[in-house]
């Protein structure tokens, strides 16, 4: 390119850059001017609003890492926001989660196509019943509380990730939950339940006679457990349940498996041990990394064990071992009443058994495990076609030998565990990073409607 040829392309380059200051300029003044008249947060609104827009159409994939790293802090940002007054909070918490997935969805169903598999039947079909269902008796907004998980499903249907991008989410993820352990210890050995009731009182969360609830302590157990960023200690013990299954898979580093190890067993959450170490056992003998396990498990008993005194596990483990926990006999109970509940009401109830009816119904009955509450609310045939899809993605996620498939498969079964004792469905920040992996490996072995678009350099566009 010669001389003559640069100066004639140079002024278009300028009046481009120019123009984008121009906008730039104007949209500020524009918003200091409306700035006198309204609120300075309603005013950035529209403009963050169509930023993420932008962003969502031209980098889908991009927004969609950010969404799944930021969803374990969402929690904790929306509960200061409204601490401190925030306007609009809620509104903002359906948007970053919801909102964007399901845009980000749209775009690479476009893009990507989407094929339909014998677990998206199932799913279909448990969706449908559950709509007709809650057209008898309940509501929508329980409905989709209960049923929030399909989203990010369906999202991981419709994407599709190179290699390297699963090797750069799978690292970010470990990473994240890591860090957040060991920030989260802050917590249970310096400030205490403190700062947390305060906040929990205030925004009305988790709190009975202006203590936290229950879940944050547990018989024989002197302290309190780890929830770092998240609601409560159940649902941070799953995520470090989920951040060590895709550690075991992708990466070889022990530092960020310590790290969420340590969360892990500070969260003092039982079901969250087993389904981990169920996991993490299967998925080392599918991929014949048995050594690997025995030392591994060597050092997470060990780790354990030190633990013990620290934590003041020793009356915890001793209730236990010899059935003397209320929360061990509660849950058996929940479970005998929800099987019992369920026979006596094969076609379920009524939103009365949501859990947040407990809000709006003084007597509303609550089961706080997953297939009980699915039966007892819509009924029997919607949770046996849950089941139903929960045992085809297996099925299908039993063939797939790749990475993806490895961890989607350790993920499912690990929460197919966690749900006999909890109801993890309504916890929607933690189903994102649950069932979008899931979604992810389904679509990898099933294939997609029609190959995904791959741009060759200097190709016209």
């Amino acid at each position: 390119m010669n001389s003559a040829t640069v100066a004639q392309n140079r002024p278009a380059s300028i009046g481009l850059s120019g123009l984008q200051i121009s906008v730039a300029v104007c949209i500020l003044t524009l918003a200091g001017l409306l700035s006198v008249f309204v609120s300075p947060l309603m005013v950035l609104v529209p403009f963050v609003g169509a930023a993420a827009l932008w962003l969502v159409l031209k980098f889908p994939v991009t927004v969609l890492g950010l969404v799944l790293a930021f969803m374990p802090f969402d929690f904790m940002t929306i509960a200061l926001g409204k601490f401190f007054g925030l306007p609009h909070m809620t509104l903002v918490s359906v948007f970053d989660k919801e909102g964007l997935l399901l845009l980000v969805g749209i775009l690479l169903w476009r893009r990507n196509g989407f094929k339909i598999s014998t677990p998206d039947w199932f799913l279909l079909a448990f969706f449908v019943l559950a709509l007709v269902r809650t057209f008898f008796s309940g509501t929508l907004l329980n409905l989709a509380a209960d049923l929030g998980f399909i989203l990010p499903y369906m999202v991981g249907r419709m994407a599709v990730l190179t290699t390297q991008q699963e090797q750069l989410g799978a690292q970010c993820a470990v990473w994240i939950i890591g860090i957040l352990s060991v920030l989260g210890l802050a917590e249970v050995f310096i400030f205490g339940e403190g700062p947390r009731t305060l906040l929990y009182v205030a925004i009305d969360s988790e709190t009975e006679g202006g203590q936290l609830t229950t879940p944050f302590h547990g018989a024989g157990l002197l302290g309190l457990r780890e929830a770092a960023t998240m609601v409560g200690p159940n649902g941070f013990g799953a995520l470090c349940m989920i951040a060590l299954i895709i550690w075991w898979v992708y990466s070889r580093n022990p530092l960020p498996a310590g790290m969420a190890a340590v969360g892990l067993i500070c969260s003092v959450t039982r079901n969250a041990w087993l389904g981990a170490a169920a996991a993490i056992v299967l998925l080392a003998v599918m991929m014949r990394q048995k050594r690997r396990l025995a030392l591994y498990a060597t050092l997470a008993l060990g780790l354990f064990i030190a633990s013990i005194p620290v934590l003041g596990l020793k009356d915890y483990l001793f209730f236990t071992k010899t059935g003397q926990d209320p929360s061990a006999e509660f849950h058996q109970d929940q479970i005998l009443t929800g099987l019992k509940y369920n026979a006596e009401h094969p076609f379920g109830s009524s939103n009365k058994l949501s859990p947040l009816a407990s809000k709006e119904v003084s007597n509303a009955l609550i089961f706080e495990t997953t297939y009980p509450a699915v039966a007892a609310e819509y009924g029997i045939p919607v949770v046996l076609c849950f089941l139903a899809f929960l045992f085809s993605a297996l099925h299908l996620l039993w063939k797939e030998k790749s990475h993806l498939g490895y961890t989607a498969l350790g993920i499912v079964v690990a929460m197919c565990i966690v749900m006999i004792f909890t109801n993890p469905l309504v916890d929607r920040r933690l189903m994102i990073w649950v069932w979008f992996p899931v979604g992810l490996a389904v679509r990898s072995a099933v294939g997609w409607a029609f190959p995904p678009v791959r741009r060759i350099a200097n190709q016209p566009t």
